[in-house]
């Protein structure tokens, strides 16, 4: 059996003295598992810098019929960063997403639209000259979308609530604690009808975009995460402030 494919690095665990196993979201195959044989040698094929979280790549991968995993052959960026790796907030912001995806994703199977949206997501993330400070509220909100959960409901200025459990605005207080009051609600409103081109020119206080982002924290847990905690935002939270 043999893959070639683009996909996005998300995870990588190591395997024996010198290989990774990598978790990629492949174009091709939806989400997968290969090995990446004597990574971590001097002498190896490949570099580790290929298999740094949401690193871009093309890639060829072999294996025998009953193998659970494909073996790399072949590696390359596709495209090679230019901004996320030597700007401080971009690549946390990297890590964190690339955890968002990890935790969300679990199909095994081909999906161009949701394939589409994180690369090219991706690579405006590591080409953009604005202020990226924001970039992962508004990621995830769209991110949502592709998963199923996007906010849903009649959003009324000045009067809706978002109740993140049901993930519908509304006009009544939840009475229990998982929802964004009327000012984080019409924040998320005008993220939601923003663009990658203009997200960063809506003024966010420092404090709601923490709230924002633990709100959305929660949401993609009660509804995608299969159980699984994301931890990376609180290393984000430490490098915005």
């Amino acid at each position: 059996m043999k893959l070639s494919s683009r996909g996005i690095v998300l995870h990588t665990i190591n395997y024996s003295e010198t290989s990774l196993v990598v978790k990629i979201y492949t174009e091709q195959s939806g989400m997968g598992s290969f090995i990446v044989s004597g990574v971590r040698s001097k002498k190896g094929k490949f570099s580790t810098s290929h298999f740094q979280p949401l690193t871009l790549i093309e890639f060829n991968a072999l294996g025998k019929p009953g193998q659970s995993m494909l073996r790399i052959t072949d590696v390359h960026l596709a495209p090679p960063f230019s901004g996320i790796p030597g700007d401080m907030i971009k690549s946390t912001i990297a890590l964190f997403i690339a955890e968002v995806i990890y935790r969300s994703v679990r199909e095994e199977e081909v999906n161009p639209s949701l394939f589409n949206f994180l690369h090219n997501g991706i690579q405006f993330l590591d080409l953009s000259h604005n202020n990226c400070a924001r970039f992962h509220i508004y990621f995830m909100i769209q991110f949502s979308r592709y998963l199923g959960f996007y906010p849903n409901g009649i959003f009324i200025s000045d009067t809706s609530y978002f109740d993140l459990r049901e993930g519908l605005f509304r006009n009544d207080k939840p009475v229990h604690a998982d929802f964004f009051d009327i000012v984080q609600t019409a924040t998320l409103y005008k993220l939601m009808n923003s663009s990658f081109d203009n997200f960063h020119e809506a003024a966010i206080p420092a404090a709601i975009s923490k709230t924002l982002l633990y709100g959305l924290v929660t949401y993609f847990e009660i509804h995608q995460t299969h159980g699984h905690q994301i931890r990376s935002h609180k290393v984000l939270e430490e490098v915005l402030s």
